[in-house]
């Protein structure tokens, strides 16, 4: 018996079709981050990458993305809400939420877990090579 296709919002299937920020920073690029979540044989794997100012602020972020239009999405919409934002403020941006903004239904919220595993991965290199004081 097949499973019943999955519904997914209009927000979810734009940032599906139409991904922003998506790729990588030339290697070698200055005041990036990155962090990384999943694997591709288990059907989900994110690259998150996060270029920071002096002052520990978000210029830019990109994303390399395998997995479901779930997944691609949160990516998506996650790199548009970083931009602009302090370290501090990005610790608060829980996944799940993310995925309920999008209106994910229960079998997808692992996706913005992993998400958030990646975020929190590419934190803590921020954490290691900063100077400032961590909250």
């Amino acid at each position: 018996m097949a499973a019943a296709p999955i519904e997914y919002s209009e927000m979810v299937q734009e940032h599906f079709r139409n991904p922003r920020n998506n790729g990588a920073f030339p290697t070698g690029a200055p005041q990036v981050l990155e962090g990384r979540a999943g694997e591709r044989r288990q059907g989900r794997e994110i690259s998150l990458e996060l270029q920071l100012d002096e002052e520990g602020r978000v210029m830019e972020c990109r994303y390399q993305v395998y997995g479901c239009p779930a997944t691609v999405a949160l990516c998506s919409v996650l790199s548009e809400r970083l931009k602009g934002r302090q370290v501090a403020e990005i610790r608060e941006i829980g996944g799940l939420a993310l995925a309920e903004e999008l209106g994910l239904p229960p079998a997808k919220r692992a996706a913005a877990l992993l998400l958030e595993d990646a975020l929190q991965a590419a934190l803590a290199r921020y954490n290691m090579t900063s100077r400032r004081q961590t909250a």
